[in-house]
């Protein structure tokens, strides 16, 4: 009598919403999945079971995880994919707030972290019986979980490497720390580790990420290392660039700001989210650093980056935002300070203390002050592109892109400088002709700057490459 037949393994398809630091999770999930047998689709109309690494920090990425679980709810209608699994921050938070399930209605189940370790073997159970047995609502050993061997998701050239897991800061405003907890740092060891793997297979661009840069290993070590984190990876085989995100403007040290200026194996690049420059606001969003203290911050950092990037984050419409605290968060982006900004309106986080203040600003102003911030910085983003007109920049390239309208017709290559941070921040359009054969993902060129859009710039090949 021949053996029973075994079940094929599910093919899933993963969707990643949100960040940078739930692209990394993505990747280890991945990893996971792949070591535990199971196959892996890039189109959910492909595979069996869908994931969802959802997003829950803000409204907006509430609506658009529930956005993209509607839409897998049509495409399954019609066969593929036959199951839809959330997982990530959304759920975990829904599993507090029972008020944000519904957002999570067309999933078939739900995975907390604390499911992550066994989800080869969820994924099989789904298909089999339908049931996905229970897990503790919180709980995940995320030092552990990053060490799974990640299966990296888009260009091979540039990855985000997460230092730390968590948030102590508690800003008023922020469910970080309700969602991921405390900070938890990586040993040192582990960190340098994964960066040598992510540049021995292909990595031409680290970018650090964590909810605090700065913070690391704090609470490891007994004091913050990121100093000499930065220091030691430079000591790595490999000429990959390396960038430093999400550093907070209340720990930003000297010593870390001249390292990322001077030193070569790091982007002259800082990531410093503000969210606002008006002493009520700060003191009421509990970030620690007040208005005086900023300015100098800014004034140290233009000093000792004289040819850098800063790019940071503002918050508007926060409760009690008067029009003058406005007036003076514009004055600041129209003084010029910022490379790169984006702006958020506050939305209310349940749990958080603002949760419970009264949101005397109304939804249209919010998205008034809101387009009047990025208006500001589009004006300093093209006069900066503008200054650059004529410089010769080294280029990484993320691919060869169809581009049209002002641009001329057909392929150019896209990529960006040390100055540029992937996803957020702005490009350099090469324009053709291309140098054959034409070069691939990160490939590093020289381009001289003939042009400068609103956000991105656009330059030529120099002869001879």
């Amino acid at each position: 009598m021949s053996p029973p037949r075994q079940p094929a393994a599910p093919v899933v398809s993963l969707i990643s919403l949100g960040c940078s630091k739930n692209t990394v999770d993505s990747e280890c999930l991945l990893g996971e999945l792949v070591r535990g047998g199971l196959l892996i689709a890039e189109d959910p109309a492909e595979s069996d079971i869908c994931l969802v690494n959802t997003c829950g920090f803000i409204d907006s990425a509430r609506r658009e995880t529930a956005d993209t679980l509607e839409r897998l709810a049509r495409l399954k209608k019609r066969g593929r994919p036959r199951k839809i699994i959330a997982l990530g921050c959304l759920v975990e938070r829904a599993g507090q707030e029972p008020t944000l399930a519904g957002f999570l209605k067309q999933a078939d189940a739900r995975v907390s972290f604390s499911g992550y370790a066994r989800l080869p073997q969820t994924c099989r159970d789904l298909m089999q019986s339908g049931v996905v047995p229970g897990s503790p609502s919180r709980g995940c050993d995320f030092t552990a979980f990053l060490k799974t061997p990640r299966a990296r998701i888009g260009g091979v050239h540039s990855a985000y490497l997460k230092i730390s897991e968590g948030c102590s800061n508690r800003c008023r405003y922020c469910s970080i720390p309700l969602i991921r907890g405390a900070q938890v740092s990586r040993p040192m060891e582990d960190i340098l580790a994964e960066a040598g793997q992510l540049i021995r297979h292909g990595a031409r661009e680290v970018n650090l990420v964590a909810q605090d840069t700065t913070a690391y290993g704090a609470d490891l070590y007994g004091q913050a290392r990121l100093p000499e984190l930065l220091r030691r990876l430079g000591e790595l085989d490999g000429a990959a660039w390396f960038r430093l995100l999400y550093a907070h403007p209340a720990r930003l040290s000297d010593e870390v700001i001249d390292l990322v200026a001077g030193a070569p194996h790091l982007c002259p690049y800082l990531d410093v989210p503000l969210q606002h420059i008006s002493d009520p606001i700060l003191e009421r969003m509990g970030r620690r650093i007040g208005q005086a203290q900023t300015l100098k911050l800014l004034e140290r950092i233009r000093s000792r980056m004289l040819h850098g990037a800063l790019r940071t984050t503002f918050i508007v419409g926060f409760p009690g935002e008067t029009k003058a605290d406005f007036e003076r968060l514009l004055h600041l982006v129209r003084d010029g300070w910022f490379t790169h900004a984006g702006v958020f309106t506050y939305s209310s986080e349940p749990g958080t203390p603002a949760a419970d203040w009264p949101d005397d600003v109304a939804p249209g102003e919010k998205e008034r002050r809101r387009d009047a911030l990025m208006q500001a910085q589009r004006e300093i983003s093209k006069a900066k592109g503008l200054a650059q007109v004529g410089q010769t920049v080294e280029v990484m390239l993320d691919g060869v892109a169809e581009r049209k309208g002002r641009l001329p017709h057909g392929a150019m290559a896209v990529g960006r400088t040390r100055l540029q941070a992937p996803e957020v921040d702005g490009t350099v359009l090469v324009r053709p002709p291309l140098p054959k054969p034409v070069p691939g993902p990160g490939d590093r060129v020289q381009a001289e700057i003939v042009e400068a859009l609103d956000y991105d710039l656009v330059g030529r090949f120099l002869p001879g490459q």
